[in-house]
């Protein structure tokens, strides 16, 4: 008892650090751009979330993980949509619906870096768009955005792109970057409009508490209706649903560290207790089959009276009856299926047991045995036994 104590005084410690370390450990800040209603993290979405309602005086907001095509051009005809992402590639079946729907009076608001794929051709195609060119400014570290005469000034990954190329467009410009380029447009279409924005990040924790530029995010989003809005987050984040059980566990914090100390701990129990009830293994010796001796001694004691045939025709019954109860074999019938099955089980010879057959079916149709003979066919049946029937 007293060394279960040890062991179980070891899990318990080992238990209390990795307890205090995850607790007084800083959740290291992440930079990446999620754009994610949930993420406090700087480029995450969690403040345009509690100020979403108010833009959209007080509507309903949904945050949505799904494509447009899984939310239907008829869900989103009588409301509002919002999509953040870097980088915005539509297939084919998202444009229509996203085309269908705004047609039909929903307003989209879609802010990302850079686009491609069929939305910017069919838009060309339906209100002479000829095409949306993102170029890059790298001339300096701060760059302002300005709606009207107010200027909001950003770092210069917030307002990297701008929209050209806009002269056969019909289109209104929301917003500019300090060299009058457009980074914000209003794309009229069918009962609709589009909202391009090309400047996402703006819209993100760290760029809504800086300054006064959540009147930037408050003046761009005023273009929407003030109706129900979903917010959908796939085109930037993707797949997030969990997968498996064990996929919740690791990408859940609490539950992780949990997991982790609950393998150490059964891996430290079960090498203690492996170590603590190793005890050494007694060899113990098989037991011995003794019927062979037993019929070799009966043998002996015919062999002494001289009835060889009588000793024969036992020797040969034992033989069938080990056959029986070895290796279940059918023997009213001593043809090549037999012997091939035999063979196989026993590993001898065919023609060795063939010729052992033979020499017992002759010594049954004889009236007398030799002792030679008998000899014989004890050699042979011991040549068949070998180590199967000691």
């Amino acid at each position: 008892m007293r060394g279960d104590k040890k062991y179980y005084a070891i899990i318990i410690f080992v238990f209390l650090v990795l307890f205090l370390i995850q607790y007084f450990q800083k959740e290291p800040t992440s930079y990446a751009r999620t754009y994610s209603h949930l993420d406090k993290n700087p480029y995450g979405g969690y403040v345009l979330k509690d100020l979403l309602p108010e833009f959209m005086g007080g509507s309903e907001v949904q945050s949505l993980n799904r494509t447009l095509y899984e939310i239907k051009d008829s869900v989103l005809a009588d409301k509002n949509l919002i999509i953040f992402a870097d980088q915005l590639l539509m297939d084919q079946e998202d444009t229509y619906i996203l085309l269908n729907a705004v047609n039909q009076g929903m307003t989209a608001f879609i802010s990302a870096e850079k686009m491609g794929g069929p939305l910017l051709d069919t838009l060309k195609i339906g209100t002479d768009l000829d095409e949306l060119y993102y170029v890059i400014n790298a001339n300096q570290d701060t760059v302002e955005a300005r709606i009207n005469r107010d200027i909001y000034r950003f770092k210069r990954d917030a307002v990297a792109t701008y929209y050209s190329e806009l002269d056969s467009v019909d289109h209104t410009v929301l917003a500019v970057n300090e060299n009058d380029d457009p980074v914000a447009i209003s794309v009229p279409f069918g009962s609709g409009k589009i909202v391009f924005n090309s400047t996402p990040l703006a819209f993100t924790n760290n760029y809504l508490f800086f300054e006064d530029n959540a009147q930037y995010a408050s003046t761009l989003l005023s273009e929407l209706p003030q109706r129900t809005t979903i917010w959908s987050e796939y085109y930037q984040l993707g797949r997030i649903e969990a997968q498996t059980p064990l996929r919740v566990i690791l990408t859940t914090p609490a539950l992780k560290f949990a997991y982790g100390v609950t393998i150490i701990s059964l891996l430290l129990f079960m090498v203690f207790e492996a170590k603590r009830k190793q005890r050494i293994i007694p060899i113990i010796e098989p037991l011995k089959n003794t019927s062979l001796e037993f019929v070799k001694t009966i043998g002996k004691l015919y062999l002494k009276s001289g009835n060889h045939k009588d000793i024969a025709e036992k020797k040969i019954q034992y033989f069938l009856e080990f056959i029986r109860t070895k290796y279940y074999l059918n023997f009213q019938k001593f043809d090549k299926d037999f012997f091939e099955k035999l063979s196989a089980k026993s590993g001898k010879d065919v023609v060795q047991l063939k010729k052992l057959f033979d020499m017992m079916e002759k010594i049954k149709n004889q009236s007398e045995v030799s002792v030679q003979e008998l000899k014989m066919l004890n050699t042979q049946l011991e040549n068949i036994y070998g180590t199967d029937g000691r």
